[in-house]
């Protein structure tokens, strides 16, 4: 008799340690990445290209705040200008060499997927050189205030590469080309003197 007993709390122990685990696995699944992200570019020397930041998550999330840095190699590439998404109501930024701090604030929340910026860069260095677009996150809050997890950045780079070749005119591409219109000409000469 005192074996079953025993038993019947060996069950009931591992039934109650089961069901803990479930419960407390649920929240860490439900719970989804939020990301700020920014993307790639390829530019030729002195070019100027705009790149978003995004801030996505698998399922909706509301974001009332955001604070986020940009860093890049300013011997590569230059942030030229950065506007904020016109929904925040309070929009700064601040471009200092090699670095942009962000913050956004929206008085209720924006729901994700949100352009928090969009950042325009300068190609400044030469071609084969590139840049880096690395994201840190200073604070990510929602509806409520509250910070939020888990979240994570997905950095981007610019890349400099040759300008494309400005095609080139030899005398003889040039020589062949006034023969063909030479003979177009001709030709459009005797047809009007034929039908008459």
């Amino acid at each position: 008799m005192k074996a079953k007993g025993v038993g019947m709390k060996i069950a009931l122990a591992g039934f109650v340690t089961l069901a803990l685990l479930v419960i407390t696995a649920i929240p860490a699944y439900a719970q989804q990445d939020i990301t700020v992200s920014i993307g790639n570019a390829s530019l030729a020397p002195q070019a100027s290209t705009t790149i978003p930041i995004m801030i996505t998550s698998e399922t909706a999330k509301n974001v009332c705040s955001a604070r986020i840095n940009l860093t890049f190699d300013p011997s590569v590439v230059q942030v030229t200008s950065v506007e904020g998404n016109e929904f925040f109501d309070i929009f700064n930024s601040s471009i200092i060499d090699g670095s942009v701090s962000m913050t956004g604030m929206n008085w209720t929340f924006l729901t994700t997927p949100i352009k928090f910026v969009d950042v325009t860069v300068k190609a400044v260095g030469n071609p084969g050189d590139y840049s880096p677009l690395n994201l840190t996150i200073n604070e990510l809050r929602d509806e409520d205030g509250a910070e939020i997890y888990p979240r994570e950045v997905s950095n981007g780079l610019v890349s400099i590469i040759a300008p494309a070749p400005v095609p080139e005119y030899n005398i003889y591409g040039l020589s062949a080309l006034i023969g063909l219109l030479a003979i177009i000409m001709v030709i459009s000469i005797r047809s009007k003197f034929k039908i008459r």
